[in-house]
């Protein structure tokens, strides 16, 4: 009886009947309340129902009962894993390969587990044992592409992508990576190429839209109106409105459409002949095209991005009234600085400065005021003796900053970008207010990881995106202190 309900509500489960699957695993285990198969099932399936807690709980319980079964340890490291939990996650998975050595997708699962943890190089250890268990293993197989370019050798890692592709030739997150990996190389023809996988991702941050109206190939669209819409980040975006002169050269009418808190600051921004926030009237549009994607539509390359030194203004009287209140023109130098991006993005580990603490150096630059341009809440904040009144709180050094109704209202950057012009110098890690200072042709200056995002290459002090800006590389991963040092000396002429 009770192995006929079993296989019944396998059934229901594998069909996708989750609900009757559940229902027929607690009615088994009311009478039969130590079956392990009847456990963990019914965890399965609450895990798949998005019911973390009662899963990893049931999963646990039939470990009580069956210690030494892999499969279980296996499922609920997935579980885990899936509840941010990757620490834990990581020692069930290492006790479901004592019980399976030979296990591959075990060995993956630690592979993904100690990338996460930000241990990269036994995270690539973890998938090349995978691989020698399962050549074909797809998840080690990718993600062992993206071990080997964090570790910077990019040749290498884009030769895994492409083996992994020719296992799985459509496997988007492969090809995905393969053209951030190119274009990080420099191959902007094929790397923006590979980009336009970025959609079927499943990781992919943003959706397709507009799919009601036709896609723009890059061709002349004289008489035509062309909706190009934001699709990412605001520095993404403040990046690739500079290709907007570009393809208006091409023909009629066109449409910029970016969120609405970018509205004011790119409302006149060239080669746009209207710039929305809402979604417009299909009928009335002939063509579309994503922002990220116009670089693979005019066939892009490192040496045909437009030169312009800036694209973008602030507002005259908003920059005026910044000037006056922060004394930006009382003669001493003012370098600005902005130490960490999102925390919520997957891309800002090992972009970010620990703190601004780590700042300090720049102190020992001869009269001269530091400036935090970072958009800090009320408590970051102390009263201090500076123009605005207030400094970073808890340092033992004068960071200034304008204060806690800086960049406050609902329309982002527009007082950073009043500020920018002003300052002497500018000091940011990868993160919009640096796409900021290039499109307003400041004199920015990176401060990049070892290996970082695409955009700003694997080497040099220069970028062909923003001619003003300058960039400091981490010599090694970690190493900000000589990225700091560097551009240090390049604020002092060095």
């Amino acid at each position: 009886m009770a192995d006929t309900m079993l296989l019944e509500a396998f059934e229901k489960h594998r069909a996708g009947d989750l609900a009757a699957a559940v229902a027929l695993y607690l009615a088994l285990l009311e009478t039969h309340p130590d079956d392990v198969d009847a456990l963990r099932l019914l965890a399965s399936a609450r895990r798949s129902q998005g019911n973390l807690a009662e899963a990893l709980s049931l999963y646990a319980r039939a470990l009580r009962l069956a210690p030494d079964h892999a499969d279980i340890w296996f499922n609920l490291g997935n579980a885990l894993s899936e509840a941010g939990r990757n620490g834990e996650a990581l020692d069930s998975y290492r006790r479901a390969a004592e019980l399976q050595p030979a296990n591959a997708p075990v060995h993956a699962s630690i592979g993904v587990c100690l990338a996460h943890l930000g241990e990269i190089d036994a995270a690539g250890e973890a998938y090349r044992q995978a691989l020698a268990l399962d050549p074909s293993n797809r998840i080690a197989l990718h993600n062992l592409g993206n071990i080997l370019a964090e570790q910077g050798d990019m040749a290498a890692a884009i030769a895994q992508l492409r083996a992994a592709l020719k296992i799985y030739p459509d496997l988007a997150e492969a090809h995905y990576n393969l053209g951030l990996n190119l274009l990080r190389s420099g191959d902007f023809a094929g790397g923006f190429a590979e980009y336009e996988w970025r959609w079927l991702a499943e990781d992919f941050p943003a959706r397709p839209r507009h799919g009601a109206i036709a896609d723009w190939k890059g061709l002349p669209f004289k008489g035509k109106r062309l909706l190009i819409h934001a699709e990412q980040g605001l520095g993404d975006t403040i990046q690739f409105v500079k290709l907007l002169p570009l393809v208006k050269s091409l023909g009629g009418e066109v449409i910029l459409q970016v969120p609405d808190k970018l509205l004011r600051l790119l409302g006149n921004v060239q080669g746009a002949d209207q710039v929305i926030s809402a979604d417009p009237d299909p009928s009335g549009i002939d063509y579309q095209s994503p922002l990220l994607g116009l670089p693979h539509r005019l066939q892009l390359t490192g040496g045909s991005i437009p030169g312009a030194r800036h694209y973008l203004a602030p507002d005259v009287e908003n920059a005026a009234r910044w000037r006056a209140r922060l004394k930006l023109d009382e003669g001493r130098q003012v370098v600005g600085f902005v130490w960490h991006g999102n925390p919520l993005s997957p891309s800002d580990r090992g972009r970010s400065l620990p703190g601004p603490q780590a700042l300090k150096p720049f102190g020992a630059l001869a009269e001269t005021r530091l400036l935090a341009l970072q958009k800090l809440e009320a408590q970051q904040l102390e009263p201090a003796d500076t123009p605005s009144g207030f400094r970073v709180a808890g340092l033992d050094f004068t960071l200034e900053h304008p204060g806690p109704d800086f960049d406050a209202g609902p329309d982002a950057f527009l007082d950073t970008a009043a500020v920018l012009p002003a300052l002497s110098g500018f000091v940011s890690v990868c993160t919009a207010p640096l796409h900021l200072a290039g499109a307003l042709g400041v004199g920015g200056i990176g401060i990049l990881k070892a290996v970082p995002d695409w955009r700003w290459g694997l080497k040099g002090p220069v970028t062909p995106w923003y001619p003003s800006m300058r960039l400091c590389r981490q010599p090694v991963p970690g190493d900000f202190a000589s990225a700091l040092d560097e551009a240090i000396g390049m604020l002092r002429g060095d």
